[in-house]
């Protein structure tokens, strides 16, 4: 496959599922479509969806949150905006930063929520992390299941029928989904699908213009704080995004899996959203991506290493296997880059 960079952000099309036209990525030309959506016409859709589902006692919805800014956006929108009496749900992290349980804990004593928190068989997680990444290099595919399957399983047991979930991901970021819908089944498995498809899942990406500037905006407004507020943590790899995935440590070590099979890691996903936003340029954001998306912080490879009981050795070695030598190379400290001639 020829390499190919979107010529208005800085996508590549190693992205599985991605399409272009031309010389345009797919989110960029969704992002502009969006301009022309009636958003006053689909919050009237939301409204009545709400009317259909609030109930006079008990919980209307249920709303997956970390704490992190998209959560307080979405529990402050459908709490306060929308009168609803959100149950929240939180996956608990394998580790949390002290700017994570903050911005956690926020959330009950900002909005008056009730949170549930979820803890996963961690010795079964840390068995299936670690095979993910040895085998796959792909060390969060367990924990993905989980994060999207088990809110439907919590909502049945509660008697709740609307499940609330944030941005469409896969169709906002280039995924297999090239048509917007609001229902946020589909990113369940098959069989969760066949299982609760009674449930009402939506995305409030589709009723609402989804931004993360504005999400982060109106979180610290609400109490969230960002890493760089705190102090606590600059991290390698992520500078100019401190509010992004704030509440744990080693969790994105598989971004840095994903430059190491597909040449791009965060700083491209972030900043090709920025400049869609209009908050950077597309040069700008070239020399972020040349300068930040090949790095791994190292605070979060000890963690991750620590957490699924495997040395660096290990790890390195299990990083050479997978390294795509058709888009990386070693420069002359070890490290893996992408190649100049893909960075235009």
């Amino acid at each position: 496959m020829e390499l190919k960079r979107c010529k208005k952000c800085v996508q590549i099309n190693t992205r599985p599922g991605i399409r272009f036209d031309g010389d345009m990525c797919f989110p960029c030309i969704t992002f502009e479509k969006r301009k022309q959506i009636d958003w006053s016409k689909r919050w009237n859709e939301l409204e009545q969806l709400c009317r259909l589902f609030r109930k006079n006692e008990g919980y209307d919805c249920l709303i997956t949150v970390s704490g992190g800014k998209d959560s307080t956006f979405q529990v402050g929108l459908m709490k306060e905006k929308l009168g609803m009496n959100p149950l929240c749900l939180m996956i608990d992290n394998a580790t949390w930063t002290k700017t994570g349980r903050m911005n956690f804990n926020n959330l009950s004593d900002r909005f008056g929520v009730d949170i549930l928190t979820f803890t996963p068989n961690r010795k079964r997680l840390t068995e299936l992390t670690r095979r993910g990444f040895l085998e796959d290099c792909h060390p969060e595919k367990y924990w993905d299941n989980i994060l999207y399957d088990k809110p439907m399983e919590i909502a049945q047991k509660f008697g709740i029928e609307l499940v609330i979930w944030g941005e469409d991901t896969s169709y906002f970021t280039g995924g297999t989904d090239w048509k917007e819908t609001p229902n946020a089944l589909k990113q369940s498995s098959i069989e969760v699908r066949k299982k609760y498809w009674n449930l009402n899942v939506i995305f409030l990406s589709y009723y609402v213009p989804w931004s993360r500037y504005k999400n982060v905006e109106y979180a610290k407004k609400n109490g969230f704080k960002g890493l760089d507020d705190t102090g606590e943590w600059f991290r390698k790899g992520l500078e100019g995004f401190d509010y992004e995935q704030v509440d744990t440590i080693g969790y994105l070590v598989n971004q840095y899996c994903k430059f190491i099979i597909f040449g791009f890691s965060s700083q491209t996903e972030l900043c090709s959203d920025a400049i869609r936003h209009g908050k950077m340029t597309r040069e700008q954001a070239l020399k972020k991506v040349r300068r930040y998306d090949w790095k791994l912080d190292p605070y979060m490879l000890w963690d991750f290493c620590e957490g699924i009981d495997i040395t660096r050795d290990e790890f390195w070695k299990t990083i050479d296997k997978f390294a795509n030598k058709e888009l990386l190379y070693k420069d002359k400290n070890g490290v893996w880059k992408l190649k100049e001639e893909y960075l235009k």
